[in-house]
């Protein structure tokens, strides 16, 4: 008997070691703050990553000046942070990275100013250029993209889409053709600064009120290069919810995303787009028993009912609806395979959202690269209907869903994490995923702590696994953090980036204790749990 609790008692050391060793705290970076002062934007980048806040001058007086911290991926910031005043009462409305410049997007003197100014901040030299906005449409901007020196402008006016292109050096103005339709909605737009194009993802309805989805291709001087209309639904009382446009590969892309009944908030599975180089597409379509571990999520006996359901209406041919509702979040293109990372909530509105654009939920805009922004609501990506009024939901998460496709579009595995039910005040993505072609890592924010998941070649090894905030200054700690300044992003390989602000308690040369508050920058590995 003793022998066994020894064998016992071993086991569970080396696997507790094993856990702890998953997670590592590897770099830090501290800016100093009042505890008061806005929380940093932070945005991974090529060779690091920059973050920027408003600050006040003089305390209680408006936030008059532009600070931004730029760092490698050590976390070694270049004399940062760096500052410049802003003369006017300028409102944040957007932002973009070109290359080695941070492009920010102001209205003056209110967002609702038909004034607005552009602030190119060149990370190297740190030089700062204002370019005056007055040539651009005064829409109800949605979206703000710059690469190679140009910047898209992608808004509503007269209740219609309008994309515009402005160049930055010579300050011409190109309006895009073919968005400006009623009733189109656009549900996408992406860049692709090697190719020197944009692509649209744009939704409309004909007469007879079928939905009509079209990738549209552009170069920067606002020419329709292609475009691909997608309109073989196999069963016409369905049609595409959503998606996300993935990049070129071998000049090939793909469009993926769920789909449901026309009109209708019932969710019936999910979709995949193959698009070749000359514009030529193939669709497949997948219901919830091509899902093998779709309700993975679930306790043993209601997974047990749930597939019973699912077994007789395969045997009466019918097919299972998905309950509540279903987003794709995410998906990674690499070496052909596609792998998709869904969102599986519910909402405590009847209906959630406008079923035809991403932008109006924050979708688009909550992505990895863009981070969730913590508690910050830019006006830019609001429902513009909610933008003055006191609309609170609730959003309650089941599960993350994970699909990995080869390119053809056949399932090579999926698998889903259980989300315990956790609630949110806006339907961004729940959490961030690193995958290497076999590890698969899954990490949000739990409160305070770091919840952890790791999925290998298709199989759950670990499940939100709960892991302290750390610091690396053993002789520090943590009096307090707040909470809703945490930013969790992936940053890059088996890397994420946690961001926020601190009351750190150390003690000085003669051994008195003090308190310093700071915006802190954590670099995070997580490794394979063998």
């Amino acid at each position: 008997m003793i022998k066994n609790v020894t064998v016992f008692l071993m086991v569970y050391w080396v696997w507790a070691i094993s856990l702890e060793a998953q997670v590592q705290f590897t770099q830090r970076l501290e800016v100093e703050t009042q505890w008061a002062d806005d929380e940093f934007i932070v945005i991974p980048r090529n060779e690091g990553m920059v973050a920027f806040r408003f600050v006040s001058e003089k305390p209680f007086s408006r936030r008059n000046v532009f600070q931004y911290v730029v760092s490698d991926f050590q976390l070694h910031a270049d004399g940062s942070p760096h500052q410049f005043s802003l003369n006017e009462n300028y409102e944040l409305l957007g932002f973009d990275l070109d290359d080695q410049f941070l492009y920010v997007l102001f209205h003056k003197g209110s967002q609702y100013s038909p004034e607005r100014s552009i602030f190119e901040i060149n990370l190297k030299t740190k030089e700062v250029v204002e370019l005056s906005l007055s040539t651009i449409l005064n829409m109800d901007l949605q979206d703000f993209l710059v690469f190679n020196k140009k910047a898209v402008f992608m808004g509503n006016y007269e209740y219609r889409p309008v994309i515009q292109v402005l160049d930055i050096v010579t300050t011409e103005v190109a309006t895009v053709p073919g968005v400006f339709e009623k009733d189109a909605k656009i549900l996408q737009m992406r860049k692709d600064p090697e190719l020197n194009v944009f692509d649209v993802l744009m939704s409309r309805r004909d007469f007879y009120k079928k939905k009509i989805v079209s990738i549209l291709t552009y170069d920067t001087n606002g020419n329709k290069l292609r475009e691909v209309k997608i309109e073989d639904v196999d069963d016409p009382s369905m049609e595409i919810v959503e998606g996300l446009l993935t990049s070129s590969y071998n000049y090939k892309q793909a469009l993926i995303g769920p789909f449901g009944l026309r009109k209708k908030e019932a969710y019936q599975g999910l979709y995949f787009t193959r698009i070749n180089e000359f514009g030529e597409y193939e669709n497949k379509f997948y219901s919830v028993s091509d899902f093998d571990n779709f309700y993975n999520y679930l306790p043993d006996k209601m997974r047990e009912r749930r597939m019973k359901v699912l077994e007789r209406n395969m045997e009466r041919g019918k097919n299972t609806p998905i309950r509540n509702v279903v987003v794709t979040r995410e998906v990674n293109a690499i070496d052909g395979y596609y792998l998709v990372y869904n969102d599986h909530f519910v909402s405590s509105s009847s209906r959630y959202i406008p079923r035809d654009g991403m932008y109006a939920s924050n979708f688009y805009r909550m992505n990895p690269m863009m981070g969730n922004f913590g508690s910050l609501y830019n006006p830019l990506w609001m429902d513009p209907r909610f933008r003055n009024t006191q609309v609170t939901n609730q959003y309650k998460y089941l599960s993350a869903q994970f699909i990995l496709l080869d390119d053809e579009g056949r399932i090579v595995w999926d698998n889903s994490l259980n989300l315990d039910n956790s609630s949110k005040n806006e339907p961004m993505k729940f959490g961030e995923m690193s995958y290497d072609g076999t590890n698969l890592f899954y990490m949000y924010l739990d409160g305070l702590q770091l919840m952890l998941s790791q999925i290998r070649n298709g199989e759950v090894i670990i499940e939100n696994e709960p892991f302290e905030l750390e610091l690396l200054n053993e002789r520090e700690r943590i009096g307090d953090t707040k909470e809703k300044s945490l930013q969790l992003t992936w940053w890059h390989d088996n890397y994420y980036l946690l961001s926020g602000k601190q009351k750190i308690r150390y003690q000085d040369d003669t051994g008195k204790e003090k308190t310093r508050d700071v915006n802190f920058f954590t670099k995070i590995k997580v490794d394979d749990f063998i």
